[in-house]
């Protein structure tokens, strides 16, 4: 199964969650598969997977503080604030400061697509999905 995005409700969606669809666009056209997913465990911290409303984390390398607990924190938060309404999802998470998924390595006609990988950070040299941090889940 892929994930296959579609642009926000400008009706429901706050102006801040656009760069979500910013951050996913490279995913536009193919969605996301599995192998896709497999592909960014090299760089990847933290496996997250959520199955029927359950959390599974895989910790793959330690991370600085406890950065894995609040991202699987984060995710508890909102299953417990939108019970029933979170899909089942499979996602690779970078818990440091340095993005991972530069896309000088991803340009030309036989390019292959970018791993997904979330992180706390983000920039314009690089395809890391931007992840809330636990200072955003603390607000609700």
């Amino acid at each position: 199964m892929a994930y296959e995005p579609s642009e926000p409700s400008k009706e429901t969606c706050p102006e801040y969650f656009r760069w979500i669809y910013e951050d996913l666009r490279p995913w536009m056209e193919r969605g996301i598969t599995r192998e896709m997913v497999e592909r960014a465990k090299p760089a990847a911290d933290i496996r997250i997977t959520v199955v029927d409303g359950k959390v599974y984390m895989e910790k793959y390398k330690e991370v600085f503080q406890t950065r894995d607990v609040f991202t699987v924190w984060g995710i508890l938060q909102l299953l417990r604030m939108y019970p029933g309404k979170l899909p089942d999802f499979d996602l690779m998470f970078s818990c440091g400061d340095k993005t991972a998924v530069r896309k000088e390595y991803f340009q030309g006609p036989d390019a292959s697509v970018p791993q997904p990988l979330f992180h706390y950070c983000g920039d314009d040299e690089t395809y890391d999905i931007a992840f809330p941090d636990w200072s955003y889940w603390s607000c609700w």
